[in-house]
Parts: C-alpha cells; sequence; structure tokens
C-alpha cells in the first residue's frame, strides 16, 4: 500500500526539512526536498507511552479482549502509536490471565497502537511510598516464584517497576536484566548507595520521577542525588501538577533532552477533552490536567498529545520528540521513530497550530 504524504516539515538526522514522503507498506520509500510555502504541516514520529492505565474510558487491567482492542485504537486516534499498558499491583499470578489476554488481543495484524509489552508497576514496591496504589497488593521478593514467572512470560513484560531496598530486590533487578525486562526504580525509599547498586545490577530507569520518592536533601545525599548523578532515564508525568512546572523546566535542562520520558500515567479519564473545574462521577474533579479529590492530587488526565504541545512551545521539534516518542521508543526496542529512508515509521500529522490532522500506523489512516 502507497501513501504519499505532502508538503510537510520533518526531522531528518537532527534537522528540520521541507516536502513530501512516500510511503510503501510503512516504510519510507522516497523523500522528496522542496522549498517551505506558507505555513505548512508537521510530520513527526507517533507518540510512545509506556506508563498508562488507560485512556478514553478503558482500563488497562482489563483481560476482556475486545475492550483492550478499543484500547488500542483509543491511543491511535489521538496520536500514541506504541504503548506499555502499566498493570497495578496484585500477586505475580493474578497477572497471568491478563498477559494471556494481551497476548491473544494482539496477535497478528490488529488495527490501533502498537502493544509493546506491559509494565508491572510493582508488587515489590514500598509500602511507605505506594502512593495511590493499594499497599494491600504489595508482595515480598520470592526469587524462585519470579524465576518461574519470568521463564514464561519475560516476553511480555517490557518494563518492570521495582523499591532496591527491599529484602531480595538487587538479586531481583539481575534477574529481571538477566531475562531482559527493563528495571525502573519506583515507589521507593532508597538510600544513596542502593541506587547506586541497583543501577549496577541492570537498573536504568526511574518511574515518574519526584512522585513517590523522597525529595532533594541538600545536607545528605538520596536517591535523587542517584539518579541525577547516572545516566538513567526519567520517566516524568508533565501535567504541570505532579511536577511544578519550574521544576520541570530545570530537571529538563540539568538532565538533558535524552534521557527524559514523557509519560501519561494515565487513567480511564485521559484523552478526553474536560472542562476546566468538571466534576468527575466519584467526585473528583478536573484541574489543569490533572485530578483531585477534596484538594489531594490523585492522578492526571493528560495525554502525549497535549504534552507534546507544552514541550513544543518550550523546545522546539527536535527535543519534543526526543522527549515523546525516540526516547521510550528506545527503550520498548520499537523501530518507528525515526524518519529514515527505507526504515518503517508511524507518522502523526499536525498543522501548523499543532491541530491533528492525521496518524498513520503500518502505511494506513487510522483516524
Amino acid at each position: 500500500m502507497k501513501k504519499i504524504i505532502e508538503n510537510v516539515s520533518f526531522m531528518l538526522d537532527g534537522t528540520m526539512v521541507f516536502g513530501d514522503l512516500y510511503l510503501e507498506d510503512g516504510f519510507v520509500e522516497r523523500m522528496e526536498f522542496k522549498t517551505p510555502r506558507g505555513k505548512g504541516h508537521i510530520a513527526i514520529p507517533g507518540f510512545v507511552d509506556i506508563h498508562t492505565h488507560g485512556f478514553r474510558g478503558y482500563s488497562c487491567d482489563d483481560e476482556n479482549i475486545e475492550n483492550l482492542r478499543q484500547l488500542a485504537n483509543a491511543y491511535a486516534k489521538r496520536g500514541v502509536t506504541t504503548f506499555c499498558p502499566t498493570l497495578s499491583p496484585r500477586p505475580l499470578q493474578e497477572y497471568i490471565p491478563i498477559l494471556k489476554a494481551y497476548r491473544k488481543a494482539f496477535q497478528g495484524n490488529t488495527m490501533g497502537a502498537r502493544y509493546a509489552g506491559v509494565h508491572l508497576e510493582g508488587p515489590y514496591l514500598s509500602k511507605a511510598m505506594h502512593g495511590l496504589l493499594d499497599a494491600n497488593q504489595l508482595q515480598e521478593i520470592d526469587l524462585n516464584e519470579l524465576d518461574t514467572f519470568l521463564s514464561e512470560y519475560h516476553e511480555d513484560i517490557r518494563v518492570m517497576t521495582i523499591a532496591p531496598e527491599l529484602t531480595n530486590a538487587m538479586e531481583a533487578i539481575h534477574l529481571l536484566h538477566l531475562y531482559g525486562v527493563q528495571v525502573s526504580i519506583g515507589h521507593s525509599k532508597a538510600t544513596y548507595e542502593q541506587m547506586l547498586e541497583a543501577f549496577e545490577e541492570g537498573a536504568s530507569q526511574v518511574t515518574h520521577l519526584c512522585n513517590a520518592m523522597p525529595g532533594i536533601d541538600h545536607h545528605e545525599p538520596t536517591m535523587f542525588d542517584a539518579v541525577l548523578l547516572s545516566q538513567c532515564s526519567c520517566e516524568m508525568i508533565m501535567d504541570g501538577a505532579h511536577i511544578q512546572s519550574k521544576m520541570l523546566e530545570w530537571l529538563i535542562k540539568l538532565l538533558g533532552a535524552k534521557r527524559v520520558i514523557a509519560i501519561s500515567d494515565g487513567t480511564i479519564n485521559s484523552g478526553l477533552a474536560y472542562p476546566e473545574g468538571h466534576v468527575l462521577d466519584d467526585g473528583s474533579y478536573i484541574q489543569h490536567h490533572a485530578v483531585y479529590k477534596e484538594g489531594v492530587l490523585k492522578g492526571s488526565c493528560i495525554d502525549l498529545l497535549d504534552i507534546f504541545r507544552k514541550l513544543y512551545d518550550a523546545y522546539g521539534l527536535a527535543e519534543s520528540i526526543l522527549m515523546t516518542s525516540q526516547n521510550a521508543a528506545h527503550i520498548v526496542k520499537s523501530y518507528t521513530s525515526d524518519i529514515r529512508l527505507g526504515h518503517k515509521i508511524d507518522l502523526v500529522i499536525l498543522d501548523s497550530e499543532l491541530h491533528l490532522l492525521d496518524v498513520v500506523i503500518n502505511g494506513r489512516s487510522v483516524l
């Protein structure tokens, strides 16, 4: 199937160029460069969300195959072309029916966003830093059980969040790394030294930086110092509530865009155009892309399209693409986020005002 995307600006080897893209079955077959005329449109790699609990009424914690396929379709219609559904904590055996459902839902050619494997946010997390997760579902680490579980399901798991201060955590991190699972540190009160050891054992990512972890302490080194001094990737929720805007600004400047992964950490309320102050069924309300109840922050409802728009105004096209697409794509080993001749590419087409015009997956429009 051929598709021509005409008169667009796009990034090629770090430089913005203008022209036409010719796709053949989703691969970049040819590029024609032209002189820009007028405002034109923008073609960017599709967004990659590696930490999301739900979208537009659909939960990632679901065993219903049709619901999972509709979830993937809903993501795609907002420009998310690859996603890691993030599952809340529970005993390992209780993940199995959900993992089998995802296997069945996305076997063969399916429509919608690409399923890249799950993100297990738990169950090996600190009860002192459980945040909005159910502390009663957190588990102690049984290495034999974990090994047995991974031997069967490691290919279904892309990321696992773990607290390195738990008993047997370092052995678990090493085991996860050996099985090819990306290890992320989160929901933790780890010390500086424990963080360094976790990185040595194979951890290479931090789950929603600043949230469910201790803050900066200028009197003694903390896990935050270990993160800043390492080269690990850092998830960030960019709704302006989970990390206030000025801190987000200096963190991106300090870490550099190549280490930052924008995530939604979204729920079933994400991706919907709620008016400011909208009250949800449970009495919580929307304020600045975040969900509050009785004045307490309860979650985010932003998605990566909205985050891209915010980043684009502050950082321009190249760095915004890194933070909303390419950095996460490298983690999930997706090869559809770099516009190059002969490469397969998923695309989001925006007008000059960043309104969504088209989403192209496997060479086909999904809108």
